[in-house]
């Protein structure tokens, strides 16, 4: 068949003929053209034929590739809402969901369930339905879902639970019909977190949390509610939820906290934080029914549900509400004293998943809990024999320093505590660990006058094997220039920064470049222009590869820059020098050369630092020279940018 004769076929005549082909290849192609032939056909030839075909297609499920093309197909119908399909007429693809919601294939079920998640809240505001409309079709779903005779059905309900609750509550008008469906919604549930077949409890576990989540009718999640640093008592829960959440939803979560499937405790365990929201984070709510939830999987005796509550421990504390406060200072001492426990587990995975809580836990529990509780276990989980773990408390100890995340450990405790850490961390055998330190060592840059030890491991570091080490080290010289002085610089750290200037891969030269604005603002032009430019511009005139040229012209270019939002002053002379070096490489023999030089020019003017003479008198002039001689038409281009930007 000729392109022509193809192109006067219908989409969708293509499409069904594609998807009625013997060959396994056309089918699958056919279906991830979904979307697409959607988007050729229109909105409303869409809803009124592709989407009952699709049902058809399901209903037929006879190919042995079937569970491939399903799973692209529940894939396909999430990208069509709410591009092609708006969220008010996407009604019509809940029966076709539902049915890949009853498949036995898990990946499809999942997949399924994902997608009616993403649909069901876009229902509403606006569309034109029946009555009752798209409340009735949505429990009738969730119904025959949650009753049907075999478990994958069931599975999937749990999932999709939380967002059709969620969806009566946002949108269904008060009164005896909303509050009997919503009783009606939270029995299904309750049913599934009951059922004979593990499968579906450990469903039922899963989406707990978003479940009490929904019935309290809370917006964010969990997490995002803990990390806001939002007061306890807050978010405000109506009355009425509240007691739904403490008389419903409490007994579900303590019976899936003690299921005796393992798979299932695990899941309900770190819904924990769920349920303390749900409760308005009040202390003495918390401490009755979550409390000793927390306790038990502490102690469990698979490690699996101590590696979930380990994961997610800071959040859970979070949610108990517990404060400084005298009255509930024996609780939180007492939750320290759990997350002592999991930083020193048999299971190097438990150790792992707690100590990235670490950060976290310190800003919640303030210096002193830290400094006796957690402090004490640092050194031992510092030489832990797992790579793993060690990765993860060099990454946690730097998010202590990060302001955003911690900001209630002192200088004094991050000297007296982190120092010896970081000092082994820096001379750690693998290079990962090493990276999480050197990445973010400039959060504690202030600090570095007094860590001598540190500075002299980073300046060994500067010869690294492993380039990204070499990098991470070229970006964290600046910040030691700033804080043990310029004269440090020039003694000890002008040498490794020219070295790093010359290294052979790119990514650990530009560390140098991007360093350059820090360099300025710590040490100002007239040093810069003494101690630096020289060098430079030696490496320029020696330089046998052109790469070498292109790193010196971007490391001039770049003191034009802003640093952060502040600008930082380039004296004339400075300025001079680096138009100077600029006009030197729109000569270049190299046309990669001529267009870094370009945009140096162009970063230049659009600094507004530079004279106006020297814009008319030389910039001027030189640019419109390349642009009339250019060859290289990506030369020319740039040099017209600068040019505008000249203006």
């Amino acid at each position: 068949m000729s392109s022509e004769d193809l192109a006067s076929i219908p989409p969708f005549d293509l499409f069904v003929a594609q998807l009625s082909s013997d060959s396994t290849e056309a089918r699958v192609d056919a279906m991830k053209k979904l979307a697409i032939v959607g988007e050729a056909m229109g909105t409303e030839e869409t809803l009124e034929k592709l989407i009952p075909y699709l049902d058809e297609v399901i209903a037929q499920n006879e190919k042995d590739d079937d569970d491939e093309i399903l799973l692209l197909l529940a894939g396909q119908l999430g990208l069509m809402v709410p591009g092609l399909i708006p969220g008010s007429r996407a009604l019509p693809l809940l029966p076709v969901l539902e049915r890949l919601c009853s498949i036995e294939e898990t990946v499809v079920r999942d997949k399924a369930v994902e997608t009616m998640n993403q649909v069901v809240p876009l229902l509403l505001p606006g569309g034109k339905y029946e009555e009752g409309m798209p409340f009735a079709l949505l429990l009738s779903t969730s119904k025959r879902l949650a009753g049907a005779d075999w478990f994958t059905a069931k599975v999937s309900a749990a999932g999709i639970l939380p967002a059709v609750y969620a969806f009566w509550n946002a949108h269904a008008k008060e009164g005896t019909n909303a509050d009997e469906a919503r009783r009606e919604l939270r029995m299904l549930f309750k049913d599934l977190s009951e059922d004979d077949t593990p499968m579906v409890r450990r469903s039922a576990a899963k989406h707990l949390g978003r479940f009490v989540e929904a019935v309290a009718g809370i917006t964010e999640s969990a997490e995002e509610i803990v990390k806001s640093g939002k007061p306890v008592g807050q978010p405000v829960i109506k009355e009425d939820f509240k007691k739904l959440v403490t008389y419903e939803m409490v007994p579900i979560f303590q019976a899936l906290s003690s299921d005796e499937q393992d798979s299932v405790r695990l899941l309900a365990v770190s819904s924990a934080g769920s349920v303390g929201c749900g409760l308005a984070r009040e202390p003495a709510v918390t401490s009755e029914v979550v409390l000793p939830v927390v306790r038990g999987g502490c102690s469990d005796l698979s490690w699996r549900v101590r590696h979930n509550l380990a994961k997610v421990f800071s959040t859970v504390t979070g949610s108990l509400g517990f404060t400084a406060a005298s009255k509930h200072q024996a609780r939180q001492t007492e939750v320290f004293e759990f997350f002592s426990g999991l930083l020193q587990d048999n299971e190097a995975e438990v150790r792992a998943a707690a100590v990235e809580n670490i950060a976290r836990m310190a800003q919640l529990g303030g210096a002193d809990l830290f400094q006796s509780h957690i402090a004490p276990l640092l050194p031992a989980l510092a030489d832990d024999l797992v790579m793993e773990v060690r990765s993860k408390l060099a990454q946690t100890l730097m998010d202590c320093c990060d302001p955003s995340i911690c900001n209630t450990l002192t200088d004094e405790i991050i000297l007296e505590e982190f120092k010896p850490l970081l000092e082994n961390f820096l001379n750690d055998e693998f290079a990962e660990v090493q990276l999480h330190i050197l990445t973010k060592l400039s959060r504690v840059s202030h600090l570095l006058g007094k860590m001598d030890v540190v500075v002299s491991s980073i300046l060994q570091m500067a010869k690294a094997q492993n380039w990204r080490v070499r990098e991470a080290v070229g970006r964290l010289l600046p910040f030691l220039a700033e804080a043990r002085g310029i004269s440090f610089f020039e003694d000890h750290l002008l040498e490794p920064w020219l070295k790093i200037m010359s290294d052979q891969v790119a990514d650990v030269r530009s560390a140098c470049v991007d360093g350059m604005p820090k360099l300025l603002s710590v040490s100002g032009s007239t040093w810069i222009q003494n101690e630096i430019l020289p060098h430079y511009t030696r490496m320029y005139e020696e330089s046998t590869s052109y790469l070498t040229r292109v790193t010196v012209l971007r490391s001039f270019a770049a003191l034009t820059k802003k640093l952060g939002e502040s600008e930082n002053e380039v004296s004339a002379p400075l300025m001079e020098q680096i138009v100077s070096i600029m006009l030197k490489g729109l000569k270049d023999r190299v046309a990669n050369v001529r267009m870094i030089a370009a945009r140096g020019m162009r970063l230049v003017i659009i600094s507004g630092q530079c004279d106006g003479a020297i814009l008319s008198s030389q910039v001027g002039p030189a640019l419109s020279d390349c642009v009339n001689a250019e060859e290289d038409p990506d030369c020319k281009y740039q040099c017209q940018l600068a040019l505008e930007a000249k203006g």
